[in-house]
Formats: structure tokens, sequence, C-alpha cells
């Protein structure tokens, strides 16, 4: 899903809102997320739906990779599909799932609508939302469904779910079930330790986006503007990683031949640790380092 270059920043944008549609691209975002669930209301989702196909059609022209948000339920989740398929669409985003069976179900209408319209099959990927308790228990079914390029927490309906605030207490522990999940199944994850409503980009969100990246979480979702460059810059690596992970890698470039683990800096470097640092250097080179964090 996420090719060369992360998705690190998912940002939702109601898909019947033209002056946020219009200036979406501007954002920073890595990926917008075109919704039409829980920010369109019931008697605007018809028009929503009218309006998406234009809307795709002109972001991918500006470079953007878009997604859409359908609702839940195969009815109107069809009807969503159906108005979503064409080019430019990169994956759809599955709220409330729980059986890895709607994700088969959804695969399938999306097979059907690829080759009614001329698209490769199997370009459009899927993402499910993780939005429950009993959601966790089905995550590595869900991780390896037809499609599936993603796993993502939303925090604000799994913590009303569990009866209590969407606090770090209570979303840490899902964003690293989603984090192993995902990772043992090859797909991205995107979490946050924090409530979507902290709408600006402070520290509370800063700090929570750094959790993540530690957590293993690949990236994040945002409801708001204001929070995209906070988690674009958490997951960059900062200049003192890069640093150690230059003299990591040299030192084991440099090392004898047929040692198989070298000290640098105090740290036992073996072939994972020297792994890790290659990795780390590679990630930098695509976003570059100055002047972050």
């Amino acid at each position: 899903m996420t090719g060369s270059t992360p998705w690190r920043s998912l940002l939702f944008v109601p898909a019947d809102n033209e002056r946020l549609l219009s200036g979406a691209h501007r954002r920073g975002a890595h990926a917008l997320v075109l919704d039409l669930e829980d920010s369109v209301s019931e008697a605007g989702k018809e028009a929503a739906r009218q309006m998406l196909p234009g809307q795709l059609v002109r972001l991918a022209a500006l470079d953007q990779r878009v997604t859409v948000r359908v609702n839940s339920g195969a009815a109107e989740r069809e009807r969503d599909l159906r108005a979503a398929v064409g080019p430019g669409l990169r994956a759809v985003v599955l709220p409330k799932a729980e059986d890895p069976a709607e994700v088969a179900d959804a695969s399938a209408v999306l097979t059907a609508l690829e080759r009614e319209r001329g698209l490769p099959e199997g370009s459009v990927g899927i993402v499910p939302l993780i939005e429950s308790p009993a959601a966790l228990f089905a995550l590595s079914a869900l991780a390896t469904a037809p499609r599936v390029r993603g796993l993502a927490l939303g925090s604000e309906d799994f913590s009303l779910r569990l009866g209590v605030a969407p606090t770090p207490a209570v979303l840490t522990e899902p964003c690293r079930w989603i984090a192993l999940a995902a990772a043992a199944a090859g797909v991205a994850s995107y979490a946050l330790p924090v409530s979507l409503a902290t709408l600006d980009g402070g520290e509370e969100l800063t700090r929570a986006a750094r959790q993540a990246r530690e957590l293993g979480v690949t990236g994040a979702l945002c409801v708001h503007p204001a929070q995209v460059a906070a988690v674009n810059a958490a997951w960059l690596p900062s200049v003192r990683e890069v640093r150690g992970a230059r003299r990591i890698a040299d030192a084991w470039r440099a090392r004898e031949r047929g040692a198989g683990a070298i000290r640098v800096d105090g740290l036992m470097v073996d072939a994972p640790v020297a792994r890790r640092a290659l990795d780390l250097l590679a990630e930098a080179g695509d976003g570059g380092v100055e002047g972050t964090r």
C-alpha cells in the first residue's frame, strides 16, 4: 500500500464539503481519506456520493494518494463502493471491522467493479478500521484478509465501546496489538494512543505519535489539518538517531572478516542491529533529517 515512501499521515476530509476538499491537497498529508461515514450527515450522503468521482479525479490529477471511508452495512457499503471505485482510488477504509468475512465481501464487490470499469484487478486496497474490543481478537484474520494493506485504530469508537474515555492508558495496548498484527502480515498500521479529538499539533499529540512509532506503528490517522505536521515529523528519524545509525553502519561495513558481532558506542552490534541501522538510514534518505526533531 505504501510503496517506497511510507504513508505516515492519512487526513480525513468530509466528502460533501467542497471548501475543505478544495484545499485538501495543500495540507501535507501523505494520503487523503474522503469520508462518506461519520463526517457526512444522513441527509448529505447521496450528494456526497455524487460528488465523489469528480473529486477523486481532481485530487489524483494533483498527485494525491486518495482513499475513501465507506459506511458500514452491506447495502450502504456497496452504494459507496460504486461511487468510489475509479481511476485514482488507492484504498477504501472499512469502519467497524470485526469479521474478516465482511472484508472478503467488500473485496468481491471491488473485484466486480474493477472488472466492470477496466481497472487492474486488486488495485484498490482495504484498510479495516478497528473500533471495538472484539476486533482486537480478530486482528490476525483481518490483517491477512483479501486486499488488506493496513490496519487502523478508531480511538473514539473503540473507547466508546469499552465505556471509557480515550486516554493513553486505554489506547496504548490496542496500538501495540495492531502494530504486531500488521507487522506479522506485512501491512501498514495507523494508530495513536491518544484521542483523535486532540485537534492541534501540540505536545500531547507529538508525544503520542512518537510513542506509536516506538510501538512499531507505521503512521496515524488525522481528523484535522493541524495534526498532520506533528504526525509526519514524529516518524522522521531524529538527527541523533541518524548519527548513531551511521556510526553503526560504518563500523559494521569495516568489521574484520568473519566477525559476527562488534562493539559500537558501548552497544553490541550484530546482524539484526546493523540491519536496523541501515533501514533507518534508508528511511532518513527518503524524508531528510536536518531541521527535524
